[in-house]
């Protein structure tokens, strides 16, 4: 019978390791291969993060280590927590499974130029290395590995699945990629990087609450109960709002679109239009399956409007090409003009 997974004691945060779990769950969102499959994450809990599916039943298991210049027998240290996992009673539930990392010694790599790499990657000498340390360290660890899931079956399936990502120098590209690189609408460094902490300091906030070690769940859905979760669709928001100065999801209608709403016939209830308008956008902003139609929108409307501030809504609507306003299936004619309000009303000084 399964007894569950059960959670082990962590480590505290550091500056340092703060911004690297950040990153790496950055990287979860925007550039790992199931970044569209992953809605929300668990903070400290099965590992540093954990990015998952909406159900919680798909785990994308992340361990992180911020050192940049780690050698093979380091490495090798730092997969047992993952190793760990894969083996559990848990091992059908983690598809996948990332050690993300600061850097490697020049010695590691047989390309040294790579930033994301598998085992077959490392030079014969540190994939021995590698391999020696995560079997010591397994075996010296005070965690749940019975000795005998310690072996060469599970120690060489474990390292064929493995990957490895070094982070990114620069963590304002994490807040570029989760903008699209939207050229027209990013503001300078100092208010990426204003993001990027943010994020940061939500993730934090989360893992310094009260320790989950000891408790035991029977399923990975369960883990919802601890509060220690951040969604996807809330760090994508955060960013919006940042980027717009506005939230355009919840505020009251924008100034610019209170001449349109005016224009129309009595009948129509402002405030049915303006929730149907909300509701619109909501859908398009988070409409996986056509994440980049609302990019292009925002970066032809901030595009007319940086060359006519003053334009009326309807005249900005008119400047947009077909293609793009028909990319926006969620959005209809009247959702188009309330989004261009919003954005206006957003880049005024």
């Amino acid at each position: 019978m399964s007894m569950g997974y059960r959670f082990i004691s962590t480590e505290k945060g550091t500056p340092d390791g703060n911004r690297a779990e950040t990153c790496a769950l950055l990287h979860l969102m925007c550039f790992a291969p199931e970044c569209n499959q992953i809605d929300q994450f668990a903070i400290d809990c099965f590992n540093d993060v954990t990015g998952m599916d909406n159900p919680c039943i798909t785990l994308h298991d992340v361990q992180s280590k911020a050192g940049t210049n780690i050698t093979p027998g380091k490495l090798g240290e730092y997969l047992a927590t993952l190793f760990e996992n894969c083996v559990s009673e848990f091992s059908q539930y983690f598809v996948t499974l990332t050690l993300f990392i600061g850097g490697v010694s020049s010695t590691t790599l047989q390309d040294p130029t790579l930033t994301e790499f598998v085992f077959h990657h490392l030079q014969p000498k540190a994939q021995a290395s590698v391999r020696d340390h995560l079997e010591r360290a397994c075996r010296k660890r005070d965690n749940d590995i019975p000795d005998e899931l310690i072996n060469d079956d599970n120690i060489d399936d474990f390292l064929s699945r493995v990957r490895f990502v070094i982070a990114k120098k620069d963590e304002t590209e994490y807040i570029r990629a989760l903008a699209h690189n939207s050229s027209a609408i990013l503001p300078d460094r100092r208010t990426l990087l204003n993001i990027f902490g943010q994020i940061r300091d939500q993730q934090s906030s989360l893992k310094n609450r009260k320790g989950i070690a000891g408790k035991v769940i029977g399923r990975p859905d369960a883990v919802m109960d601890f509060g220690r979760i951040m969604s996807a669709r809330q760090i994508r928001l955060l960013v919006i709002q940042r980027l717009l100065n506005m939230d355009f999801l919840t505020k009251d209608s924008p100034d610019s679109f209170r001449p349109y709403l005016n224009s129309l016939p009595p009948e129509m209830r402002s405030e049915d239009v303006e929730e149907d308008c909300r509701n619109e956008l909501n859908l398009q902003y988070f409409d996986k399956n056509n994440k980049d139609a609302f990019w292009r929108l925002l970066d032809k409307v901030v595009t007319v409007l940086q060359d006519e501030p003053d334009a009326d809504i309807q005249d900005v609507y008119s400047r947009i090409d077909n293609d793009t306003l028909a990319s926006c299936t969620r959005l209809t004619r009247r959702s188009h003009l309330y989004f261009i309000a919003t954005i206006k009303d957003g880049l005024r000084p």
